[in-house]
């Protein structure tokens, strides 16, 4: 029997970070975008380990994007402010706090016995979101979600010109004083350019039923969008230094990687064996966790592990923390841990 998850809103979770209700509308859950979470995800953990520049190149120019895009893909636009509250607190706050109190205990207590500074280290991304040190390097991020969902929620009950001036005013900011927005407590300040690709994501799904080849027009967006960023015209991003590449072309070249993915693996799930989307789904309510435990993984290694090929780090780092994943998906403490209630059979 396919695993469900227990619960009203199962993709309420990092990898669906909408928290849209499909399914309590009644909707099937998308195996398309379940694929396109995990890739983004596997995407984040290589950026991380293969300190190469074409990875940087090809990666940096949409991993991190992607997920807020996903977020306005799948914006519910008749959630109050206190649903939103609520479901991004229950999906993203409460297993990220338990995380930076599970790896801040063993972190204290390891580096400390090296260093004399693990307590300032410990505290960094309060204090500037920027300064997050290994295991917190993926913290910022949950943060600049949290804060930029509510934010654009607040924008809603106001005229659509308002948001999308706000997203105007958001990307003129990154290409001006950026790297001073990201060094912010808990990266606040990248909230506002990252209301962009919440607004640009509210648009792709409103474009989307217009649509009559979304392969085609998904692997049109990618090739061209490949060519932007191999010929160097749209730079990488590197939201948690500020870095937003080449003013306003990174940024819609982001948009256009993140939808164009999603569009191909439509028509590629269309294909699939149905056991495959199953995977790709399970695999999805995990994910979360991945993306923030994986640094501790990276730490330990580089830290205390033997030298090992950036191909290992990156296998280490991707398939334990999924593997810890998995199992904590089948116990009652899931929600706290994953943001996904409990799996069952």
């Amino acid at each position: 029997m396919v695993a469900t998850l227990r619960g009203t809103d199962p993709t309420a979770t990092l990898p669906d970070p909408s928290g849209a209700s499909r399914a309590a509308a009644g909707k099937p859950r998308s195996a398309a975008i379940d694929v396109v979470r995990v890739l983004g995800i596997v995407a984040v953990v290589a950026g991380h380990t293969m300190p190469f520049p074409i990875v940087r190149t090809l990666l940096y120019s949409w991993h991190v994007p992607l997920f807020f895009v996903l977020a306005g893909y799948f914006w519910s636009p008749n959630r109050s402010l206190k649903q939103e509250l609520t479901t991004r607190t229950r999906t993203l706050l409460r297993p990220m706090l338990t995380w930076l109190v599970l790896i801040g205990v063993v972190f204290v207590v390891v580096d400390s016995q090296l260093e004399d500074n693990a307590l300032q280290r410990l505290a960094g991304p309060l204090i500037d979101g920027e300064n997050s040190a290994m295991p917190f390097t993926t913290f910022w991020f949950v943060m600049a979600l949290f804060f930029s969902t509510v934010f654009l929620r607040l924008l809603w009950r106001l005229p659509r010109v308002v948001t999308w001036a706000v997203a105007g005013v958001g990307l003129d900011l990154s290409v001006t004083v950026g790297p001073q927005l990201a060094r912010t407590p808990l990266s606040v300040g990248s909230t506002v350019p990252c209301v962009a690709f919440l607004a640009l994501g509210i648009l792709a799904r409103t474009l989307r039923p217009h649509i009559a080849r979304p392969g085609l027009l998904g692997a049109g967006l990618l090739g061209a969008s490949g060519v932007l960023v191999t010929t160097g015209i749209a730079l990488p991003l590197d939201i948690k230094q500020g870095d937003f590449g080449t003013p306003l072309v990174s940024d819609l070249v982001a948009v256009a990687i993140s939808f164009g993915l999603v569009l191909t693996a439509e028509r590629l799930c269309e294909r699939l064996p149905a056991a495959v989307s199953r995977v790709a789904t399970v695999l999805a309510y995990g994910g979360f966790m991945v993306v923030l435990t994986h640094p501790l993984i990276l730490w330990a290694m580089t830290r205390f592990g033997p030298s090992v090929p950036n191909w290992m780090l990156f296998t280490l780092c991707l398939l334990i923390p999924w593997a810890v994943a998995l199992g904590a998906l089948r116990t009652r403490a899931s929600s706290w841990l994953t943001g996904s209630e409990a799996l069952r059979a």
